[in-house]
Parts: C-alpha cells; structure tokens; sequence
C-alpha cells in the first residue's frame, strides 16, 4: 500500500502540469477569439448605421427593426379665398296706380238746407258744414241738420206759458245725456241736458206713466200741435231714441223765439 501511494504522489505534478497547459491554451484560445471579435465588432459598427432601438427590440446584440417615422409633408399655405363684394338685387314691387280720391257719397235723399234755416246758421255764427240743432218755438218743429243725412224734422211740444211755463229762446250746446229720469209723477225716457231756468231744461221723449208695466204716454197729441210741456222740449219716443242715437252732446242748438221761426 505504502508503496502504491508513493506512485500515486509522484504521478499528480504531471497531470496538474497538464492541466495547466491546457488551460492556458483555452484562455489564449478564448482571448484571441474576443480581440478578432472586438475587432470585427469596431469594423462593422463603423460601417453600419447605428440602428435606433424601439420598444419591440430584442435583448442582447440583435439588431431591432427601427420604427418608421412620418415623414413630414412640406407646408404649404392654404390659399385664401378673395374677397368678392356681391350685390343682391331683389326685385321690386311695381307700385300700383294710386286711385285718384273721390268724393264721400252723400245720400240721393240729402235735402239743402233750407233758406231761412241758412239765415239762422249765419246770424248764429254756426258752420253749415257741421251738424247743428234748431228748434222753432212758433212752429213746434226741432230741425236736426247733418252734412252727411238729410235734414230731419221732428215734431216737439214745448213750455206752456198758459200754465207759467216757458221754454227760453237760447243758443249753447247740448249737455250730458240723463237717460230715464222722473219728475212730477210721470218718467221720461232719453234725457239731454240744455240749461238751467226755472227748473231743469231737458230734451227728452214724452212723459208716461206705468200701468202693468206698459208705458201709458200723456199729451202724445201735442206734439207738433201746441205747447204742454213744462218748460222742456218734448219729442215723439221713436224720435227721442233716434237723437239719442245720433249722439248730440256738443252740437250747437239754438232755440228760437216765436217771433223769429220759419215763417217768420
């Protein structure tokens, strides 16, 4: 045994030896292949474009696919559209002949007015061009004149001076409209104020009374006839509606003497 390990002793220098040489020839073999591969790398990466790595490159020496970048289009200006004064002419209407104006129409029945009545307008100062009231005491007649209907008549009964009434010549306008209004037991109906005298001086129908609630009139003969009255004008009920209707208040009216009346 001794013997044996002294052989084996001896023999381990040279296989270390050998071991030694061999890697040292690995370690020139492995030197020389990294200064040729160092030296292939500096040749080549001169040559070669550096290539640019993107996020889909792969690890280690392999060369990624560079990602493609837009290539910028050249700028051109966006031409400006000119200005170009346009003028719209509509079209326009063809005026229309202007109708030549014509004369407001009076009524086929229109009366002129009679000559002592255009004696009384004169005296008076009134406008036969306007409407105007006359009321003759000596012939119990009222006379409605409007420019624009025919003269209107109307029978009237006036103050009875046999009794102490009197209606007044006078000249004013009519006054406010009184509607139905009593007095001395009986109703009147379409009352319109003249003036103050001994009492109240009205235009108005004629007086009645209620009976079952019907108008009775009184002194309907009157009319047109002779004086009953007690100082007012009287007129007929369709007559008195009618001036009402006419709207009066404002229009002058002259109430004549009895001296002074159509036939006079």
């Amino acid at each position: 045994m001794i013997a044996r390990l002294r052989i084996l002793l001896l023999k381990r220098p040279a296989l270390s030896r050998a071991s030694r040489r061999t890697s040292l020839v690995l370690a020139l073999a492995v030197t020389i292949m990294i200064l040729l591969a160092g030296t292939v790398w500096a040749a080549w990466g001169g040559l070669a474009t550096p290539l640019r790595r993107g996020p889909l490159a792969f690890r280690g020496d392999v060369e990624a696919t560079a990602t493609p970048t837009r290539t910028p289009r050249p700028l051109t200006a966006t031409p400006a559209l000119a200005a170009v004064d346009l003028t719209i002419i509509f079209p326009t209407a063809t005026p229309l002949p202007t109708a030549a104006p014509t004369a407001t129409p009076q009524p086929d029945d229109a009366d002129a007015l009679p000559g002592w009545l255009a004696g009384v307008v004169t005296s008076y100062g009134m406008d036969p061009a306007r409407r105007f009231v006359v009321v003759d005491l000596a012939s119990q007649q009222m006379f409605v004149w409007d420019p624009d209907r025919p003269l209107r008549v109307m029978p009237v009964s006036t103050g009875d001076e046999s009794r102490g009434y009197r209606t007044l010549a006078w000249y004013g306008l009519v006054g406010e409209y009184w509607g139905t209004f009593s007095a001395f037991g009986v109703y009147a109906d379409e009352g319109w104020y003249l003036f103050e005298d001994a009492g109240t001086i009205l235009i108005h129908g004629a007086p009645y009374k209620l009976v079952d609630g019907q108008k009775v009139y009184e002194e309907m003969a009157a009319l047109g006839a002779y004086p009953a009255s007690r100082g007012c004008i009287r007129l007929a009920p369709e007559d008195a509606r009618w001036f009402t209707e006419w709207q009066p208040q404002g229009v002058p009216i002259v109430i004549l003497p009895k001296d002074a009346g159509a036939e006079g």
